[in-house]
C-alpha cells in the first residue's frame, strides 16, 4: 500500500553505483574488440560481471517486497482491461525508442545494452559473457543492463505501443514494475523527464567489427 503523501519516485532503488562501474568496463572491452584485442576484451567483461549487480536486481525483480514496490500482491490482469491486439511494436520501433531515449533507463537513467550486442558478447567469448538458462548462469551485468522495452501503461492495463507509451527500461525498472501502474508503485511519469543523449551507444559499435571472430559477423 502506498505511503501517505509519499512523494512521486523514479524507480524503486537508488542504483547502485556498480552499475555504472560495469557499463563503463562493457565499454572498455567493447573498444578492446574494435581494437581487435580479445584478451583485453575477456578481461573487462569478466570484472563487469560483478555478484552485486545480481543481488540488486534479484531485490528488485524477485518476490514483492511491500517495503520496495509499495505493493503487497502483483495485480492479477484479468480481463478487466482492454488489450492491445499486437503485444510489442516492431524491432525497428523498438530501436528507434532505444535511439530517442540514449540508450538509458527513462526511469533509473541506468545505461542498458542492446541485446543483439549482448549475445555478440557471448558468441564471442560464452565463458566470461555467460548467458544460460538460469538467471545464476547469466552475466549479472548483461543482464541488469539488457535494455527493455517498457509500456508506460502495461500492455495488461491496456497499454498501447504507441511510440508515446513505450519508453526504454533496465531489467530492475522493467521487470520489478510488471503489470502496476506507475500510480501503484508511486512512480513519477518518466516522459516529464528529457531523455539524456551523450555518447552512449549501447554497445552498438560493436555491429562494425568483421576482423575479431565469426561469430560477431
Amino acid at each position: 500500500m502506498l505511503p501517505t503523501h509519499a512523494p512521486a519516485r523514479r524507480c524503486f532503488l537508488t542504483p547502485i553505483p556498480e552499475l555504472s562501474v560495469a557499463a563503463d568496463w562493457l565499454a572498455f572491452a567493447a573498444d578492446s574488440l574494435m581494437e581487435d584485442d580479445l584478451a583485453e576484451a575477456r578481461q573487462w567483461v569478466s570484472k563487469a560481471d560483478m555478484p552485486l549487480i545480481a543481488s540488486y536486481t534479484l531485490f528488485i525483480t524477485g518476490s514483492v517486497n511491500p517495503l520496495v514496490h509499495w505493493q503487497s500482491t502483483m495485480p492479477s490482469g484479468n480481463g478487466m482491461f482492454e488489450r492491445s491486439p499486437q503485444r510489442m511494436p516492431s524491432a525497428s520501433d523498438e530501436r528507434s525508442v532505444y535511439v530517442r531515449d540514449g540508450w538509458r533507463c527513462r526511469y533509473c537513467s541506468t545505461r542498458v545494452v542492446d541485446r543483439g550486442m549482448r549475445t555478440r558478447l557471448h558468441r564471442c567469448m560464452p565463458d566470461v559473457a555467460r548467458w544460460g538458462a538460469r538467471n545464476a548462469d547469466k552475466h549479472a551485468a548483461l543482464a541488469a543492463l539488457s535494455a527493455s522495452l517498457d509500456h508506460v501503461v502495461p500492455h495488461s492495463r491496456g497499454g498501447t505501443n504507441e511510440e508515446s507509451n513505450l519508453v526504454t527500461a533496465c531489467n530492475a525498472c522493467q521487470f520489478g514494475r510488471g503489470q502496476w501502474t506507475l500510480e501503484e508503485v508511486g512512480f513519477a511519469d518518466p516522459r516529464q523527464f528529457p531523455p539524456i543523449q551523450d555518447s552512449w551507444d549501447g554497445l552498438t559499435r560493436l555491429t562494425r567489427i568483421t576482423t575479431v571472430s565469426n561469430d560477431l559477423q
